[in-house]
């Protein structure tokens, strides 16, 4: 996965939980290609994203809707 610096990202914390939540509703359909630790990662995101997990889930997102 790619480097990210963590200060580029200027999303509030309601705004970092809406964009995880287009981004899980668009890779539902690959779960199968995720591994469980990724499952459970995107499973346990319900009440907040950190800068750091939301750059995690766009390089979850980028790399299953890739294959």
């Amino acid at each position: 996965m790619s480097y990210h610096d963590l200060s580029e990202c200027s999303l509030t914390p309601a705004e970092r939980l809406e964009e995880a939540g287009r981004i899980i509703e668009m890779i539902q359909p690959y779960y199968n290609r995720l591994s469980p630790k990724e499952i459970s990662f995107i499973e346990g995101m319900q009440s907040s994203c950190s800068v750091k997990q939301l750059f995690w889930l766009r390089d979850i997102k980028d790399r299953v809707m890739e294959e």
